[in-house]
This record gives C-alpha cells, sequence and structure tokens, in this order.
C-alpha cells in the first residue's frame, strides 16, 4: 500500500462505511457492488485469498445469502464483525424496498445515518438523489452531532481538538463560536496525490493562524502532518464529500472553504459547495470549472490567443482513426472519464491506435476518447502562479528533463531552467498571465506548457495547488502558499518578493519508484504516473543537484561496469557523445548486440552480451541476476501503448532483471544523457557539505560589514574594547569621537597620536578618528585632517571640547579642507545657525544624534533648498520608549515622531545614549565598559522592528553601511560580511553588559542573533566566540577617506508630510511607526535581498543568473472589470445585435450566437465581482408583456438593472391597449420614452409585426405559440456552459412541443451544431409543428429528428440534454384535453436514476 486512512466514530458500523468511503470517492460504503462478481467461484475466491476487493466479496456474499458461520469459515474474521456487517446489509435491503415516490420513515432513516450510510448511498438505494435525501433527514431534524475524541479515558474532561461527527448522539461536545476557515486536506495517500498536497494545506493552515483567523481542519489520512493535534485550532477526521463538508460548515458558521490545497478530491465538489450556498475563497468554482472543462478551457485558450495541441473527444472508432490520419501520428489517447493519466498511453501508428481501442471496455457515447495530437522531441514545462483578482503575482517557470510523454509527476523537474530560451520563458510568462487573468484566479494555479522551437503550447491548467508547489517554493526561498492564502483571504501581500534575486544554485527533484514492489510491472515511463513519491537537491548547477538527487533516491552510482541497450538509431547517435563519455572515465561498457555494434564502428571498445543464446559467460541474464552490472540504461525503441503485465520481450525481460536483482536502470534518453554528464563531472569522495545543501530552522541572511559613523569613547584607550564589542555587533568600521570623562579630547596632534597609538594593533575593527572644534584650535584642526579627516564641532557644554562662537565655526569652515567631512551635534537654533553657516561656505555638513522632530525637518526643509545635509539618529533614540525619558530627553510621542519620519534620516548609529543612560542608572564602570554598549543589540532591535513591519531589511543596510561609506568616502572592505540567523527569536540574557543599562530588553524575546562576522576574509566572530584577539585587524582609515557624497542617494532630500506639507508638496504617506498600526505583513515577504540591495554595478550575469532573472520577472497587465472591447476584438468588431431587433432565432448564425455567448461570460464575470457593471446607465427599457410571466420578465429586467439601467413596465391592463389603441401604436408610444422593448404578446407573429413600426429595438419575449428567441438563446448558453460543447448531444425535447414557443426556437438553434441528435417526446397531437422540423430539415440535413409518445429507458439512457416543457392550460380549447395531458411526463427522482449522471 501506498496510503492509509482513519475513520472514527461510535459504533462500528458507521466507521467501517465512513473508511470505505474514505478510501475512493467512487466507494459509497459496505453494500452490493459490482467490484466482485455475484457467482461463488469469484466470491469464495475473494473470500479464501484476501486482497484490497475481501470487504467487497463479503457485501456480496451476505447479498447471496452466505451465513455469517459460512463467511468466518472461508475467512477466519470474527463472527463479531460479520453480524455487525450482516446488519448493514438488512438496513440496505430495507431501504431498497422504497420507491421513489414513497415517502421514507424517519426511523428507518435515523438507523441507517446512525449505521454510517451516506445521503448519497441512501438516495442510490431508494431511487433519489442526495439533495432530496438530505433535505428529509433534515426535515425530520436528524443532523450529526460534533464529538471530541477522549485522550485522557473518560478520567478527566477532555479538551482536545480531535474532532468527529456522529448520528450515534444527542449533544454537541463544543461549542461553535470562532467561525474559522475551512481547508481541506488531501485524504488517503495515493499514487498522483501524495504528501506535497498535505504540505500546501499546512502552510494555508499556518498562515491563517499567523494572521489570527480561526481554523478548522478536514482530513482523514492519519499520516498527514496537517492532521497533528497542534496545526490546526479544530480537527475534523471525515471524509472530503460534499455532504460531510456541507454538514462541518453548517456546524461550525464557518466563514469559508479553502479548496485549493488539498489536491484534486476537494476540486471536485467546488462546484457543488458553490452552488449550495458554501462560501469558497478564491477563484470562483465556476472559474475553476472553465479550466477543468475541456471544451470550455478550449475555447477560452482560441479567445485570448494561446497555443494548443489540437484534439478531438471521440465516439466512435471511424472517427477516431479518421482524426488520426488528419493530424498525423504519434497522439495521446486517453479514456474521457479518468483522472491523473490513470490509462493514457501514447500511440504510434494506426495499427497500435486499433489495439488500444480494442483493449477498451468501450468507446461509445456514454464513454468517449480524447485524442491529442502528441508533438514529438517537445520539452515540456511546468509554472506554478499565483494570483490576485486575475493579477498574475508570483510565477515560477520549471522544465523537465524528459521530453513531453512522461507525467509530470514521474518527471524529473529542474528549477529555475538551465535550457529554455528566454524567448520560451518569456512567452510562457506572458501565457500564463493571460490564462490567470481570463479565469479570474484568486489563489494558485498551475499550468503544463509544451516548448519546441520557441512556440509553446498549453497542456492543461489546473486551478489549485499542484504537486510542484512545495518543492518550487523551497527553491526560491519564496513561499507560494503563503501568498496564495493571503491573497485568497484579501491580507496584505507582496507581488514577486524575490524579484531581482539571482540564485547561486539549482534544484532538481527526481521522483522515487516502487517497482520492485510490483511484480511483473515494466518499468518503464510514460504519460501515466507511477512514481510513489520523489526526493530533491540543492546543488551549484544541475549536475550537481540531479546527481545528489539519485543518490538519495537510493540509487547506486556504478563503479566499474556499465550496460547499454538503446533501441532507436536517433537516440543511439544522441547518446554517443555520453558514452564517449563513459569510455573517457574508465568505465567499462557492455551492450545488447545492436548497441553494441554501433559504439564499436565508432571506435569505443564494449563488449556485446547477448540475450537469448549467449556465448558462454557472456549472457546478458548472468551478468544481470549475478549483479556483474553496475548500470544498466536501457532506452526502448519506443514507448507504445501500455503493454499488458504479461507481454514478454527481450528489452522487457533485461529490466525486469534489472529491478529484481536491484540493478540501477535508466529508461529515459534525456535522464541518461543527463546521469552520464553529472557521473563524469563529479566524484562523490569530493563532495563537500555546501551552504546549498542544508537549510535552517531560521532564514541566514547575509549583510555587509556595518558602519557607526558616531562611536563617541570616554578614553583615548577604550578603541580596543569597543572594536571587539563592536565587531561581536557586526560592526567592521567605526567613526570615533574621543570625549573623555577627564577633560581629554582629540583636539591637537598628541591627542590624536595617543589614540591612534592605543589602537593600532589592538583594534578589530576599521576605524577613522575624527578631530574635535574649539574656539582655540581652527588652524591645528586643519593641519590634523590627513591623520583625523572629520572635523566633529559640538556645542554641548557638557563636552570636554566645544564651541561657544558661531564665527569659531566660520573660522574653521574657512581652515578646514573643502572635501574633508564635517560633522555636528547641534540641535536647535545651533543647528539653524550651522546649516546657515555651511550654506554661506558651501560646505556639505553632517548632523549627528538627531534626537527631534523638528530638526529633522529642518534638515529635511534644507535640503528642499538645496543644501547639502545628511543626518544620523541613534538606534536607541527609536526604541527610547524603552529607556528612562529624563536622560534620553525622548517622549513616547517624541519617538513615534522619529519613526515617522524615517525616510529623512540617513544613517543609524550606535551613539552616546547607552554611555548616558548607563551612567544615569549607576552602572560601574569598572564592571562594564561604556565603550563597549550597545552594538550587541542594535540588530536585534531592528530585525525585531522588521518582524513587526515597521522596517525592511533593506533600511537597515541602507543606514547602517551603505549611506554611512557614502557620505563619508569609507572605502569598500573586500571579502567581509556579517552573517544573522534573521527569523531566530533569542532573550537577552541577564547578566549580560547591555541588560544592566537596558533592562527592558528582559521583558520579551528579540529577533535576530548575529552568527558570524567576517573581516577580509578571517573569520573575527562565530556563534558567540570571538577569535583572532592576538592579531587585530583593524586599520586606520584616515589616509584613505575619499571626498565627502554630495548628499544622500537616489533622491535629494526626503520629505516627511510636515516639510511636504508646507511646501505644496504631495508624497506618499510613510510606513506605520509601530506594529499595531497595520496587520504586518510576513518577514518572509517583507524582507528584501541584503546582497542585491547593497550590490555595486554587477559584471554581466551568467546563463543562469539571466534565467533566474526572467523567471522572477512580474508579468504586468491590464485587469479591466470587463474585457468586451477584447471580445468584439476577436469577433472582428461586428456586432450583428447593435441596434437591431431580436425577433427569431432564423436572424442569426452560430458565429453571432458564439459572439454573444461570450460577451454573456464576460458581463457574468463583471457582475460577480463588482454586483454591477454600468454599461447600461442612463438607458431605459420598455417592459410590456401582454400574458403572465415569471422567468422572462424578472430576467430582462434583473439584467437591465445589473448592467446599470432602468425599466418601466406596462400590461394590457395598464396601457392604452385597454382604450383600444392597436398595439403598433403602443410600440411607438413605448419607444418614444425608452432606448429598447421587451414584448412579449399572445398572438403568433406580432412582435414581428409590430416591430416594423418601432423607433427602437425590439426584443421578441415570446409571441404566443410562434418563437421565443431570447429564452432559447440563454438555454443553449447554459447546455454549452454545463456539457462544454453543443455539438454531437442527444437532446431529448418533452412536452407540449406543439404549443411550446422555446422548443421551436431552441431546435432551430441546435440544428447549427454538429451532429446533434434532436428527440421530441409528446403526447398524441401536441407534436413538435411541420414547420419547424422542415425548417430544422432545411437548415441541418445530418440532425437527426426522431418523434416519440413516450419517454422510454432506451431515450433517457442516450440523452444528454433532457428538456422538459410544461403542458400550458391557456393552449387549449378542451379542458378535459389539457386534463388529459398535463401529467403524462413527469421528471422525479426515479426517472432521473435512469440517465446519465453527468445529463442536465
Amino acid at each position: 500500500s501506498v496510503g492509509e486512512v482513519m475513520a472514527i466514530g461510535r459504533t462500528f458500523e458507521e466507521t467501517m462505511q465512513e473508511a470505505i468511503r474514505s478510501v475512493d470517492t467512487s466507494f459509497d460504503g459496505f453494500g452490493r457492488n459490482t467490484y466482485v462478481p455475484e457467482t461463488r467461484e469469484a466470491i469464495e475466491e475473494e473470500l479464501t485469498k484476501p486482497t484490497d476487493l475481501r470487504v467487497f466479496a463479503i457485501a456480496n456474499a451476505l447479498h447471496m445469502g452466505y451465513t455469517v458461520d459460512e463467511i468466518h469459515e472461508l475467512t477466519a474474521i470474527d463472527r463479531w464483525f460479520l453480524c455487525k456487517l450482516r446488519g448493514l446489509v438488512e438496513t440496505e435491503r430495507q431501504l431498497n424496498t422504497f420507491a421513489a415516490d414513497q415517502a421514507l420513515p424517519c426511523a428507518l432513516v435515523r438507523r441507517a445515518k446512525q449505521q454510517g450510510f451516506s445521503d448519497s448511498g441512501i438516495a442510490q438505494l431508494t431511487r433519489r438523489n442526495e439533495m432530496q435525501v438530505r433535505n428529509t433527514r433534515e426535515g425530520f431534524g436528524i443532523t450529526p452531532f460534533v464529538k471530541q475524541i477522549d485522550t485522557v479515558a473518560a478520567e478527566f474532561p477532555a479538551h482536545t481538538n480531535y474532532l468527529y461527527l456522529t448520528y450515534n448522539a444527542s449533544a454537541h461536545d463544543v461549542s461553535f463560536v470562532d467561525h474559522g476557515v475551512m481547508v481541506l486536506g488531501s485524504g488517503v495517500y495515493r499514487i498522483g496525490s501524495s504528501v506535497e498536497f498535505d504540505w500546501c494545506a499546512v502552510r494555508a493552515i499556518r498562515t491563517l493562524r499567523e494572521n489570527r483567523f480561526k481554523t478548522v481542519m478536514v482530513n482523514y489520512n492519519p499520516e498527514t502532518v496537517s492532521t497533528d493535534y497542534d496545526e490546526a485550532d479544530r480537527l475534523y477526521f471525515s471524509n472530503i464529500t460534499m455532504e460531510r463538508i456541507m454538514d462541518i460548515y453548517a456546524a461550525e458558521a464557518a466563514a469559508g472553504v479553502i479548496i485549493s490545497m488539498g489536491g484534486q478530491a476537494p476540486n471536485n465538489i467546488a462546484l457543488a459547495l458553490h452552488r449550495n450556498k458554501v462560501r469558497i475563497f478564491g477563484t470562483s468554482p465556476e472559474n475553476i470549472d472553465g479550466a477543468e472543462n475541456r471544451y470550455k478551457f478550449s475555447r477560452m485558450l482560441d479567445q485570448i490567443g494561446v497555443d494548443q495541441p489540437q484534439w478531438r473527444e471521440l465516439t466512435q472508432h471511424e472517427d477516431a482513426e479518421e482524426f488520426c490520419a488528419e493530424v498525423g501520428y504519434p497522439v495521446l489517447v486517453r479514456p474521457s472519464y479518468v483522472l491523473s493519466g490513470a490509462a493514457m498511453n501514447v500511440v504510434a501508428t494506426a495499427s497500435d491506435l486499433k489495439s488500444y481501442l480494442d483493449q477498451a471496455a468501450t468507446v461509445s457515447r456514454e464513454y468517449p476518447v480524447v485524442i491529442t495530437k502528441f508533438i514529438e522531441e517537445a520539452k515540456e514545462i511546468d509554472v506554478d502562479a499565483v494570483a490576485l483578482d486575475g493579477k498574475l503575482i508570483m510565477h515560477c517557470v520549471s522544465e523537465h528533463v524528459e521530453n513531453a510523454g512522461v507525467h509530470s509527476g514521474d518527471a524529473t523537474l529542474v528549477q529555475p531552467p538551465q535550457d529554455l530560451d528566454p524567448v520560451t520563458v518569456r512567452k510562457i510568462g506572458e501565457a500564463t498571465a493571460a490564462i490567470g487573468q481570463a479565469l479570474r484566479v484568486t489563489g494558485p494555479y498551475n499550468i503544463q506548457f509544451m516548448a519546441k522551437n520557441n512556440e509553446i503550447k498549453v497542456i492543461e491548467c489546473n486551478v489549485r495547488a499542484a504537486r510542484s508547489f512545495p518543492f518550487v517554493s523551497k527553491v526560491t526561498g519564496v513561499d507560494l502558499i503563503e501568498m496564495a492564502t493571503k491573497a485568497m483571504l484579501g491580507l496584505p501581500v507582496t507581488p514577486y518578493p524575490n524579484r531581482g534575486q539571482r540564485l547561486g544554485y539549482v534544484g532538481v527533484k527526481v521522483p522515487q519508484f516502487s517497482f520492485s514492489r510490483l511484480q511483473g510491472a515494466d518499468p518503464i515511463l510514460g504519460v501515466e504516473m507511477a512514481s510513489t513519491g520523489e526526493v530533491a537537491a540543492f546543488g551549484r548547477d544541475k549536475y550537481d543537484a540531479y546527481l545528489k538527487a539519485m543518490v538519495a533516491t537510493g540509487f547506486q552510482l556504478p563503479e566499474k561496469n556499465i550496460l547499454l541497450s538503446i533501441g532507436s538509431y536517433k537516440e543511439k547517435v544522441e547518446m554517443l557523445p555520453s558514452v564517449q563519455r563513459l569510455a573517457d572515465s574508465g568505465f567499462k561498457l557492455f551492450a545488447t548486440p545492436g548497441t553494441a555494434d554501433f559504439i564499436q564502428e565508432h571506435g569505443i571498445d564494449v563488449t556485446a552480451l547477448e540475450a537469448d543464446t549467449a556465448r558462454e559467460g557472456y549472457g546478458l541474464q548472468e551478468y544481470l541476476s549475478n549483479n556483474k552490472i553496475d548500470l544498466y540504461v536501457n532506452l526502448p525503441s519506443k514507448n507504445k501503448f501500455r503493454r499488458p503485465a504479461t507481454y514478454v520481450s527481450n528489452g522487457y525481460r533485461s529490466r525486469r532483471l534489472a529491478i529484481d536483482f536491484s540493478v540501477p536502470l535508466i529508461t529515459n534518453v534525456k535522464c541518461a544523457k543527463m546521469f552520464i554528464e553529472a557521473l563524469a563531472r563529479f566524484s562523490v569522495e569530493k563532495w563537500d557539505v555546501e551552504s546549498v545543501d542544508y537549510v535552517t530552522s531560521h532564514r541566514t541572511t547575509v549583510l555587509p560589514g556595518l558602519v557607526d559613523v558616531a562611536a563617541l569613547l570616554p578614553a583615548a584607550d577604550s578603541l580596543a574594547s569597543a572594536s571587539r564589542a563592536a565587531i561581536c555587533g557586526g560592526f567592521t568600521t567605526l567613526g570615533v569621537s574621543v570625549f573623555g570623562a577627564d577633560g581629554t579630547a582629540a583636539t591637537d596632534d598628541r591627542a590624536v597620536a595617543a589614540i591612534k597609538n592605543a589602537s593600532r594593533g589592538r583594534a578589530l575593527a576599521d576605524y577613522v578618528v575624527a578631530v574635535a572644534a574649539t574656539d582655540a584650535n581652527p588652524a591645528a584642526a586643519a593641519a590634523l585632517s590627513a591623520d583625523a579627516p572629520i572635523l566633529f564641532v559640538s556645542f554641548d557644554k557638557r563636552h570636554p571640547a566645544h564651541v561657544d562662537a558661531y564665527n569659531t565655526v566660520s573660522e574653521h569652515f574657512k581652515a578646514w579642507p573643502p572635501s574633508a567631512a564635517v560633522v555636528t551635534n547641534a540641535a536647535g537654533n545651533d543647528l539653524a545657525s550651522m546649516l546657515l553657516l555651511a550654506s554661506l561656505f558651501g560646505r556639505q555638513l553632517h548632523v549627528t544624534d538627531v534626537r527631534s522632530a523638528a530638526d529633522l525637518d529642518l534638515i529635511d526643509l534644507s535640503r528642499t533648498r538645496g543644501l547639502s545635509v545628511t543626518c544620523d539618529v541613534s538606534v536607541f533614540a527609536l526604541f527610547a520608549d524603552r529607556l528612562p525619558s529624563s536622560v534620553t530627553g525622548l517622549s513616547a510621542d517624541a519617538v513615534h515622531a522619529l519613526w515617522a519620519r524615517l525616510p529623512t534620516i540617513d544613517c543609524f548609529t550606535v551613539g552616546a545614549i547607552p554611555a548616558q543612560v548607563a551612567r544615569a542608572a549607576g552602572v560601574s564602570e569598572a564592571d562594564v565598559n561604556p565603550a563597549a554598549l550597545g552594538y550587541q543589540v542594535v540588530l536585534p532591535l531592528l530585525y525585531t522592528a522588521v518582524a513587526e513591519g515597521r522596517l525592511k531589511s533593506s533600511d537597515i543596510v541602507e543606514r547602517l553601511c551603505t549611506a554611512p561609506r557614502r557620505i563619508f568616502g569609507l572605502p569598500e572592505q573586500p571579502d567581509t560580511y556579517v552573517e544573522i540567523h534573521q527569523d531566530r527569536s533569542v532573550r537577552v540574557p541577564p547578566k549580560s553588559d547591555d541588560a544592566q543599562w537596558f533592562p527592558d530588553l528582559l521583558s520579551k524575546p528579540v529577533r535576530c542573533v548575529v552568527h558570524r562576522v567576517v573581516m577580509r576574509g578571517k573569520t573575527l566572530f562565530l556563534d558567540g566566540k570571538l577569535y583572532a584577539q592576538d592579531t587585530a585587524a583593524g586599520r586606520d582609515l584616515g589616509h584613505v577617506l575619499r571626498a565627502m557624497s554630495s548628499g544622500p542617494s537616489g533622491k535629494q532630500f526626503a520629505q516627511t508630510p510636515a516639510v511636504a506639507g508646507a511646501l505644496g508638496i504631495q508624497t506618499d504617506s510613510v510606513r506605520p511607526t509601530s506594529a499595531q498600526a497595520v496587520r504586518s505583513p510576513s518577514v518572509a515577504i517583507e524582507a528584501e535581498t541584503v546582497d542585491e540591495a547593497n550590490a555595486e554595478p554587477a559584471d554581466e550575469p551568467s546563463a543562469l543568473e539571466k534565467t533566474a532573472l526572467i523567471t522572477t520577472r512580474t508579468i504586468e497587465r491590464p485587469l479591466p472589470v470587463t474585457r468586451l472591447a477584447d471580445v468584439l476584438a476577436r469577433h472582428g468588431n461586428k456586432n450583428p445585435f447593435f441596434m437591431n431587433h431580436v425577433l427569431s432565432v432564423r436572424q442569426f448564425t452560430r458565429d453571432d450566437l458564439h459572439l454573444l455567448f461570450a460577451v454573456a461570460q464576460e458581463m457574468r464575470t463583471g457582475v460577480q465581482r463588482a454586483g454591477m457593471v454600468p454599461l447600461l446607465s442612463g438607458r431605459v427599457m420598455a417592459s410590456v408583456f401582454y400574458e403572465p410571466s415569471s422567468r422572462t420578465a424578472s430576467s430582462l429586467q434583473a439584467a437591465m438593472l445589473r448592467l446599470g439601467g432602468q425599466v418601466f413596465t406596462a400590461s394590457s391592463e395598464t396601457s392604452s391597449v385597454a382604450k383600444g389603441e392597436t398595439l403598433e401604436d403602443s410600440v411607438r408610444t413605448f419607444g418614444s420614452y425608452a432606448d429598447v422593448i421587451a414584448l412579449r404578446h399572445p398572438q403568433p407573429g406580432s412582435v414581428q409585426g409590430a416591430a416594423r413600426f418601432a423607433n427602437t429595438p425590439v426584443i421578441n419575449a415570446g409571441d404566443g405559440v410562434g418563437e421565443h428567441p431570447t429564452q432559447a438563446m440563454l438555454d443553449t448558453f447554459t447546455i454549452r456552459e454545463e456539457l462544454g460543447t453543443v455539438n454531437g448531444l442527444t437532446v431529448t425535447l418533452v412536452g407540449d412541443l406543439k404549443n411550446g414557443r422555446t422548443v421551436h426556437s431552441l431546435a432551430r438553434v441546435l440544428a447549427q451544431y454538429k451532429n446533434v441528435t434532436l428527440n421530441y417526446v409528446a403526447p398524441a397531437g401536441l407534436g413538435m409543428p411541420g414547420s419547424v422540423k422542415r425548417d430544422v430539415a432545411l437548415r441541418a440535413p445530418y440532425v437527426v429528428q426522431t418523434e416519440y409518445s413516450e419517454l422510454s429507458d432506451e431515450i433517457l439512457a442516450n440523452t444528454d440534454v433532457l428538456y422538459i416543457t410544461r403542458v400550458q392550460k391557456e393552449r387549449f380549447d378542451n379542458l378535459d384535453e389539457y386534463e388529459q395531458a398535463k401529467s403524462m411526463f413527469v421528471v422525479d427522482n426515479s426517472l432521473m436514476r435512469k440517465c446519465k449522471r453527468n445529463m442536465i
């Protein structure tokens, strides 16, 4: 087995039935079935030899009269179980006695539900439909109860979220107040649906919970993560059927349901849930059906100009052969009623087609085959995408290694694509966007393309998560399911969060097969899925990743002997370079005779092995069975249609030998070439574990070395200790100003020399010393500019070195070199004076330690006036609301104001706040070095703000690296970087130095840990440990500073709302300053790639990088409310309806109708999205009905109102007709006030006559027994929407066909389609008028018209559309005739049971 289910109930019977239904949606439970023939031989064979059909054999045995004892003797199953199962059969027999028109007793329905019978199972037995049974039981008050699984054996009250539904209870165990979001799981694991879908469901659940939504998970597979106790707020072990989902939805009063994460099973019930008023989040189920119905999807592709392979659904052998001859072989053939590639085959010749069709159980109108042109040598491509309201917000392109023809679940997937032409990638992106827009997708979807010679064709589209979503999410680092969930729930989502990212690796996904456990199976790949699992690996290129992935599946790499068997000449030529690579790599080659001859002809040494009559010691079987072969490459000549397991050929026998004796086997030419190339390139012994080979529970982000331009040190010799703390915090460059408590300062050459001497050979970080300005040192300071190229001007009288007079500043500006930096901590009036002086002297000024919003506004305003001024703010000023305001001078409002002016701030610094707060708090300098405070908590504080949505990672890099280096001319540090664990949540240790002065850090965890600091290629810090303290790497940068920058990068000035308002400039709103201001987006989406944000202009990207960039580029497409202009353009802008009467269906061709249908689809979509599409705003319709009407009048009036128009009504009683006015005069009058007239009249031909006198368009809403064109058009539209096509259908018209005006029009419309069969079933004297039949025969001689007086079972069995027109009392002159005819044809559940399942 490849999977299992779990059912929970309160009795064995209900649990057993639930479990059987869980295995497959086609099972209704334990009961009579067709899986085991009801013969003693077949029954006893299954009972004595256990197989997966044994439980069905027991059911049929009980129905055949076997006793419990007889079955016990044959099976050894305990009699208790058999007695319980016999009770189910007895209830089944009792239900089967009720006819469709008999009322079901309440007691029987209750007993059946308590025994686990489903609504659909009861409906089958009692000749009803499922919704009728549901309504009946709900009318009896029979509904399921929600119970908890008792995990404490009744010792204490259980409080778990393990829930199940049962009818064997009298009360719920839980209350329903959460109104959570339901997520439907994937159910049982099977080939085609496995753990990939469970990953999608789990990621959806977690995203919802992260965004504070209550969640309800529905799944019944105990192997899944989604059924873990702590994943969802509520977990239901239950079938994923319409009945169960509606029960849970009603009980929970759920907010809605997410169906797109669990694979195909939830999608199959989407439309039924939608039509029963269940709210579906994401893409409308109507649009999902538009992708799954091959006719609708094909039409949509034609309309949007996206190519597709030629295909046709066929019901006769002759038609299939004719189509194949028309398009040419090979073709892909499959029954139309299967999923996941089951029973699909590639057919290469006419004889293969005949063999395939002969093997099929039947090919008929009930079981057609779909034949598609198969394009040889085409590459298959997968696209996984997310859209929001039809607009593409993320897509990932992955290529298959194998050519088209291998099921996508069995294919080797490469991401990002390595061998696709950029033109192909671009076309795929455009087609993906167009399809998403046409289907109005909101959420995930997957499209499979085939490409050849830069031409692409769509294979299929699944509007749900696909099995490749987990793989591409992990390769790209973008969680597509998180994005899709947010899009579906209307949460903020960032389009293309990895835009511009260049992947430095390749991911390869390979399938895992279990052929060794499937006795006799031929291990070749085809269009039918066979794999039971998959693995993925990352590598520096696709060969590295592919080899790792193959090893991960358990594939043994060859050491010496390799056997080759290559069928076709074309593949022999294609494989020749690879064979040469094997020989050059030292492998000993063996081959089957034909392959050996070809290889030897090209000068490669090879040993031939015979398959049948082998020479002594050179037999193929001997080498394989004795494990003398390390790798067998067997490439069949062609992949014919799937052979039966008993078919034996030399190739098949050798492949089975390889599988049975565990010889590694490759059967695909593309995989063989890739494996051989990978084998030749890499040696397993030389493999190292690289960063691409692992992930951690947190995200590792690489930052450049950080810069603190305002390192204020308390003593000349404290730089060494400060630099050690700086390195531990990720700072590799310091701008140093020394102001000692003893009054010392860097004001002259001796002080500067003292600082440098104390730091040389001891500092770990690079540094640059600033000289302090005083009233007495303008000339001396200028003389030091070569060694200390930053002038620090302080107005703070607390500093030992400061200036008192503005004229002193003027003297410094005159003496100081123009290209050297000037820094000031001036505030208020002092800042205004400094800015004025800087403007007068044309100097660039950097303002440090800004703590006032007013100062920031002044700086911003100065920029608008052209002054080159930059500024920095201490990181701790931004978090000063957690520090004593008496020390920092910052209240909570002041902090808020700083955050609001974030765009004005150029740099972040550590600054003086840590030392000031520590001194005020009485922290002893003997215990804590003030120079070392703050550095190690800067990144944790800032990345906590990133997690809260207040910052981006790029904001941090810009202000702690890029801007400081640009402003001060600091040189780049080669091979210098900081690795952080960005998402890791940690607590600051209580005994740390920073906890002494910032105790509020202990109150809650922070984000981010510095993992590694590398400076000029040398690791200085790793996992909390400082290295290389004895060989300090820090350099004095005083002599290498470049000229000071002219100002901020990217824009001349930043504008805060306050400054912009003063200048009359409009700006975007500033990012909120607290996490509570907005719902915080996920870090994974918000964070940007730091390497990209800070990179210098790069070299020309590699081919890998180019492809990665192409695949992540946004495909921008406009998203209008409707695409009516596009629809009309596709039809040549010809509108046969515009300003014309609509009187008869004979006015219009089939192309005209298809234009109308396309417009109707657009209008319906627009109305569904917006409630109204004001296309007819200001227009008025006159609704004139001289006969009673419910549906037609309502539909016309509703349509007018939905399109923004208005309606006035008139009838024979309210118009002047009652006074004797003619119809013609009335129409003229109505036309004076209305833009269109909808007219119904009891006299045939009256509407046509009145239209001749109308000066506005007239719509025939029915003229007696004549025509009803609008209803016929709507009916045809409905048929086409429900079944996908009208061609080839059998339509049975039943009722009063003589007087039914709608069927007169409908028959004429249907005659315009191909291969339509019309059955007319009517009472005697009420048959279809001869004029209509003649008209149909003249228009379409090929349409088969047959009349019947009875609606027989045979007619029903072949009917695709059953159309009932009621017998209308007003059409009869004789009341007795009406009474006799009115009940001749009644459609009820017993009649519907005789029809096709998909009949409408």
